[in-house]
């Protein structure tokens, strides 16, 4: 008589995920991942609400922000970094770069939030040093002139169609935001011995003579 078969072995039950977020140092891997997961994001957007100590906020802010630019998930990270920036640090002058950037991207409509997050980064600017330092301060200045130019541009074009004092006072007012901000670019540009072509020309184009750039 043949041996009875042995019963076919049971499958391992599917995998519980972990929701819990009680961990920030152990959850820092699998941010850097993109994989927190709906669940344990959750789980920290709630933490985050209900954290007293501004430090705590900040290390759950951190990691949402990690995990979703691991995600490329564009707009919930502008989301979270904004909310960082705004209501819990803005201290950090990489952070505040990184998100000038973005927002010079966004066009002329974001133009004041590039100024404004890097006018901040340049109060801490002092957090870096060497060649991270140079490279740095010099793209603040640039991303302010930058994005000066395109409030001009726009305020200019704007006057041309419509020459009413209103107009014109605002595209002088931007025109002479543009002047001192290339000029403090090119003052750098200068002094850190980097690129001076593109804030002369801005320089020259913004002050109407050469002169004022030297």
């Amino acid at each position: 008589m043949a041996a009875a078969s042995a019963p076919a072995a049971k499958p391992p039950p599917p995998a519980v995920q972990d929701e819990s977020c009680d961990d920030i140092i152990a959850l820092e891997a699998p941010a850097m991942m993109g994989q927190l997961g709906a669940a344990r994001r959750k789980c920290l957007e709630g933490a985050l609400a209900g954290a007293g100590a501004q430090t705590q906020k900040s290390k759950i802010s951190v990691v949402l922000m990690v995990d979703a630019e691991a995600r490329a998930d564009r707009a919930d990270w502008e989301r979270i970094i904004k909310r960082h920036l705004e209501t819990i640090d803005r201290s950090d002058p990489n952070l505040c770069l990184k998100y000038a950037v973005h927002l010079y991207r966004g066009g002329v409509g974001r133009a004041n939030g590039v100024i404004r997050w890097a006018d901040y980064a340049l109060e801490n600017k002092a957090s870096w040093s060497g060649t991270t330092y140079k490279k740095n301060v010099y793209t603040l200045y640039k991303l302010r002139a930058q994005a000066a130019n395109l409030q001009w541009t726009a305020a200019d074009k704007a006057f041309v169609e419509d020459r009413s004092d209103e107009n014109e006072q605002k595209a002088k007012q931007l025109r002479g935001t543009v002047k001192d901000y290339s000029r403090e670019w090119l003052d750098y540009a200068r002094a850190s011995a980097q690129e001076t072509k593109a804030p002369l020309a801005l320089c020259v184009s913004a002050a109407g003579s050469a002169e004022f750039c030297q």
